[in-house]
């Protein structure tokens, strides 16, 4: 797999071009599989962006239109920042004045990908990925200096839908 994101990656430096370029700390892998990559990074003036590379094809880069969107709040949060199908249903997200310690899905452990920093360090980037789209709001459990908190995630965008054949981490839909 390193070989697909080594190629993956080129194929990201080749179309994140002018504007769009990485700057420090550069890009970031926030998924990976044989078949390319998916990668964030922020630009020289602060915009976040992320991008799929295929080892064979396809390459699309999609950046915020302002810098720092979304802002970094002051208060604890987890920011949804990417939500789409990659390298699997791919969710990445930053959390902000608090650490990821695990997320889960109706109770069982989901992986979690620490992958960087970004915001002048004050969002710490972390990925989860499922096989295929999958609705409803997984629980993450953080910790805000000695406490343990737990908040609540939402995989998809649209947040509920009635279609009974998608996997989900609502408790009401196994």
């Amino acid at each position: 797999m390193d070989e697909a994101v080594a190629q993956a990656t080129g194929h990201m430096l080749t179309a994140a071009t002018g504007a769009n370029s990485p700057t420090h700390p550069g890009l970031l892998v926030a998924a990976e599989a044989n078949s390319g990559a998916l990668f964030v990074w922020e630009t020289a003036d602060g915009r976040s962006c992320h991008g799929v590379a295929k080892t064979q094809g396809m390459t699309t880069v999609a950046c915020a239109s302002r810098p720092n969107t979304p802002p970094v709040g002051k208060n604890p949060r987890l920011v949804p920042l990417v939500r789409m199908m990659a390298t699997g249903w791919n969710v990445v997200f930053g959390a902000e004045h608090e650490t990821v310690e695990s997320v889960t899905c109706n109770g069982a452990p989901v992986r979690v990908r620490n992958v960087g920093v970004l915001a002048d360090g004050r969002r710490t980037i972390h990925a989860i990925e499922f096989p295929d789209l999958t609705l409803g709001t997984v629980t993450v459990k953080v910790r805000r200096g000695t406490r343990a908190v737990t908040e609540r995630l939402e995989l998809h965008p649209s947040g509920k839908s009635d279609r009974q054949d998608l996997p989900s981490c609502d408790p009401a839909k196994p």
